[in-house]
């Protein structure tokens, strides 16, 4: 469990992209996509052989943490996840009151100009990146 972790989020990236085009359009709804896109990394992620537990609700957050990724001894939160169509305060919240190597908002909005406009939540510390159809 020690070992380094290489986060390649590029390749997460294009990863999901491909999960999202497989999803027929008529099961494309909000949650479901999420939802999918979800399980799919963390199917990914641990088939990479690492510790990933998804679901984590940080104290003090109003939402949980789609997916984070545990790693050294003592264990500690090197990546953590989130999926939405936009960014959100509420997701920002949450992986701001984790203390993580990397804090990721991956966004699936088909209105690019809508989730430019809310990439204004943002802060320096967590990463966004969109998904594209």
């Amino acid at each position: 469990m020690d070992k380094k972790i290489t986060l390649d989020v590029e390749d997460w990236k294009a990863f999901l992209e491909r999960s999202w085009r497989a999803v027929p359009k008529a099961f494309q709804s909000n949650k479901a996509l999420r939802r999918t896109l979800q399980c799919a990394l963390y199917a990914k992620l641990t088939a990479e052989g690492l510790l990933v537990v998804a679901d984590y609700q940080p104290p003090r957050a109003e939402r949980p943490v789609d997916l984070i990724v545990v790693s050294g001894t003592p264990p500690t939160i090197a990546c953590a996840i989130c999926f939405d169509e936009v960014v959100t305060l509420y997701a920002v919240k949450s992986l701001s009151s984790l203390d993580a190597g990397e804090k990721l908002i991956f966004t699936t909005g088909l209105l690019k100009k809508k989730v430019e406009e809310s990439r204004f939540f943002l802060k320096p510390d967590i990463r966004h990146v969109h998904l594209e159809w």
